[in-house]
Order: C-alpha cells, then structure tokens, then sequence
C-alpha cells in the first residue's frame, strides 16, 4: 500500500492539495498540446508566448518560505509565491533560472521558472508544468468540460483527422467520426479547438473521407462528459484465443470504478489476453493506474513496488516514504468501490498496450511499473511521449500551480523513460478503421501476435516526425493536435 511520511503530510498542509483527476476536461480547457508537447504551455496564447512590457529589476528571493506569502494577491505577491514554492517543491529547484519578474503577469512568470534545458529528445527538460486558473483545474478533476466533442491528430501523411468523436457532443450530433479530415478553419470565436467556456462557436470545412465532397461544419461548444472506459469487448483469435480489449482514455476520478467493473467481466469470461488500448491516454491520477496494473498482475507479486516518487534533495523524506505497491484492494475509494475493496486479478503473464506519442504519464506508469515485476509488457503502436514525472495542485490566488515534483521510479528502480517507451510492434495508427474494430491496424496487429508471437510488419513514425506532430503551434486556432492531459498526479 501507498504510505506517506510525516514530512508529505507537513506539505499537504501548506496546501499541496491533490489534483482530483485528470480528464478530457483538461484538455478541452486547454491552449497548448499537453502531456507530449514540446514546450508546451497550459495558458491563453499571451500567457504563453509573453511580450515583456515593464522594467527587468524584479529578481525575487527564493528563500522566502510560501507559506508566508500565500494569499497576497497583488501581482508582485502572487510572484513570489510561485518562485518560493519552486524553490521548495520544484523537482529540479536547484536548476531554476534568475527571471526579471517584474516583466510578466503571474502566470507569464510561472512558465519563465521552468528548467529549459534540452533533454535527450532535445527538447525542454521541462515542457509539462503548468498553471491554470482554479476552475479549470476543478473541471479537471469532474471529466466534465466545455467541449465541441471532436479530438484531433495528424496522421502520417500529416493530415489532421479526426481521432475520437465524444458520444453525445456536438460534433456527435453533426455526424462527424473517426477518421473525417479538417480541410480547413473557416472562422472561430477563440483560438483553440478545446474551449474553455460553453457557447463557443467554430465553423470549417470537413470531409468525413478523402473520397467525399468537402461541406461546412459549424459547432458549438457545450457541457460534456467523456466516458473515461467507452469500449470494452472479448474478441476470438483466428487460433481461438480469447482477448479482452479495453480502450482506456483518462485516468479521472470515476475511472477506478469502470475499471474495476471492466476487469471483473474480463475475468469472468476467462479472457487468455489483454489489450490496453492507451494510444490517447494522457495520465491522471496515479492511484487508477496502481489499481489497473495490479489488476493486470496476480497476488504473487503483491506488495512490490509499483511506482516509488523521488523527489528534489530537500525532500529526501517525502522520497523514502512515498511508494505505491502492488496490491488486491484499492488505494483511494470512489463511488462504487471505497478504499481498501477488493479489485479483481487476472494474474497475466503478459500485456498489450496499444501505444502512441500520446501515450503518456501514468499510461507510462502502467508500463513501468508492470515491466518493473516482470510482466511482459507488448507495446503496438508508436513511441510512448516519455514523462516519468508527477506533481500536486497547488492554489494561490485563483490560479492552481502544478510545477513537476518528483519522478517515478518502478520495482527495479528504473524511471529514465524520458524518450518513451519504444514500440515492440511499430505501426502508425489507423484512422480508416473504429477503435475496437478487430481489423484496426494496431488491434489486429495485438491479435496476430497473441497468436502467433510475431510482429505483422509495419512502418513506425521517425523521431522527427513524432516531432512535429508535437511541436506547439506559434498561433492561432488548434488545428493538428488532440489534446492532452497535464500530467501524472498524486493523491
């Protein structure tokens, strides 16, 4: 079971509040790629790409203990907050930047302190922290958002295609559906395809297949509600073996339950494989994916390490003390199952995880930490996004502040993933095909090896084009990415 030292509790009151989940609300509510971006940023467009307008004298002392600061709410204040709390939870706090920070707005500053440095992708160590104002970040933690329903991504020919449709959502009801192609924006009333507020109107040209004749979509965003667990089946081999298939989105706050409800059909039904399909899950919370990887594996390997947090040097305590182990009940309790229930097991020797650039934070965990017992963990798909790191919310003054804090280290105390996991199948993703569709490219690809222990050949993207499929526009409307959960977050 998780334990939490004396020093983690000391932190929590200073109000290290943890991030209720991690859903597709986020994502809706945010400008900027996400979980595999490359530099992303979580703010408006001005936020983001800051135009410094005042004086350059404002370095401020990191030194100043948080606590003593929070709650003063003029700019100057709300500034040193986020440098006194980076100086104390920051992952890489003894690497932050002198900034001038008299020359942007609170959240400006915040995306300033990030450690920039390239990492072995060559791109900013650090392109995942994030700030958002205090109700986003609760939708987060509701799976409910505004949203026009539809998640884009670019295929490997580089046209943007429609990669999931949301049940009930406005693009919903105007018919669109896995694998339309954007022709082109006509006109928007913001700047993102993932709004933050309902009644948001865009109007583009769309073509439900290549062959089809283009027509005019318009959409206006409203409420929804993503199912975190929308597909689960048993499917029958060509050889008769019998593999679950369980398409997984978003490790959000309700998700444990589904999948707890998911898993116990899987087992009744004496399924011989399993098919994770992650290929656009970007995290969430931690406790889900301790609760599927243990599902996943059997009592054997009970109590070993499924992800163990390190913090920065100042935290050494909050380190020794924070692991999550594998294990039979539930860790937090939602609304079904409450903590410490019984989940089921079905004790596999091996998994397959349908895998993308998109595939990211606590998907990673879930590879991670079954690979650290020695779970054969078979990736089809594309190289997974590659954060092996987490953080807690953190609210001041209207604005939640989520600056990495620790990395995840599994059973064999490996978490330097930080170019992803590479694909043990390479295939580019199939959008001519739905998802759970036994003849999709990268479930058919699972299925064939499940029967015969070989990889059907397949082309996998090159690194400069999982590149550029996540590098962050410089402006304008969101047209080529889906959007991406923030983050690996603790409880």
């Amino acid at each position: 079971m998780k334990t939490t030292t004396t020093a983690a509790q000391k932190w929590q009151g200073r109000g290290l509040r943890t991030l209720a989940a991690m859903g597709m609300a986020a994502l809706l509510a945010s400008c900027g790629g996400g979980g595999g971006s490359a530099g992303v940023c979580f703010g408006s467009y001005a936020v983001c790409n800051p135009s410094p307008t005042a004086d350059y004298s404002g370095v401020l002392s990191a030194n100043i203990p948080s606590e003593n600061v929070a709650g003063f709410c003029d700019a100057n204040g709300q500034r040193q907050f986020t440098r006194s709390y980076f100086n104390e939870a920051y992952l890489w706090s003894d690497e932050v930047p002198e900034v001038n920070s008299s020359a942007y707005t609170p959240e400006q500053y915040f995306y300033q302190l990030r450690v920039t440095t390239p990492d072995i992708l060559g791109l900013p160590k650090d392109r995942f922290s994030y700030v958002v104002p205090n109700t986003t970040a609760d939708t987060i933690s509701t799976g409910v958002g505004a949203s026009y329903g539809v998640y884009w991504v670019k295929d490997a020919s580089g046209v943007t295609r429609v990669a999931q449709i949301v049940p009930s959502s406005p693009a919903s009801a105007a018919g669109m559906a896995r694998g339309g192609i954007l022709v082109s924006v006509i006109s928007s009333s913001n700047t993102s395809w993932y709004p933050d507020n309902p009644g948001e109107v865009v109007s583009f040209s769309y073509k439900g297949t290549a062959a089809a004749t283009a027509t005019t979509l318009t959409l206006t965003s409203t409420k929804v509600a993503e199912d975190p667990v929308p597909n689960q089946k048993v499917i029958t081999t060509d050889k008769g073996r019998r593999v679950g298939y369980v398409l997984f989105n978003a490790f959000t706050r309700g998700a444990q339950d589904k999948l707890i409800t998911t898993m116990t059909s899987m087992a009744a039904a004496g399924i011989q494989d399993l098919v994770l399909d992650l290929r656009y899950n970007g995290g969430g919370f931690l406790y889900v994916a301790h609760a599927l990887g243990s599902m996943v594996t059997g009592p054997a390997n009970d109590g070993k390490v499924f992800e163990r947090l390190q913090y920065n040097k100042s935290r050494t305590a909050d380190s020794e003390g924070s692991t999550y182990n594998i294990s039979g009940t539930t860790l937090v309790g939602e609304t079904t199952f409450g903590k410490d229930a019984a989940m089921p097991r079905l004790n596999l020797p091996r998994v397959y995880i349908l895998s993308s650039g998109r595939s990211c934070s606590a998907s990673e965990s879930v590879i991670n930490g079954l690979r650290g017992v020695d779970v054969e963990v078979i990736l089809v798909g594309d190289t997974t996004c590659g954060k092996p790191y987490g953080f807690t919310r953190q609210d001041n003054c209207g604005l939640s502040l989520f600056p990495i804090e620790f990395q995840g280290l599994n059973h064999k105390g490996f978490g330097d993933f930080m170019a992803g996991f590479t694909a043990t199948c390479p295939a580019p993703d199939d959008f001519d095909r739905a998802l759970g569709d036994a003849t999709e490219g990268l479930l058919s690809r699972a299925l064939s090896h499940a029967d015969t222990g070989v990889c059907t050949p397949a082309v996998a993207l090159s690194l400069d084009t999982r590149k550029a499929q996540s590098a962050a526009p410089a402006t304008g409307l969101q047209l080529d990415l889906a959007p991406q959960r923030p983050g690996k977050i603790v409880n």
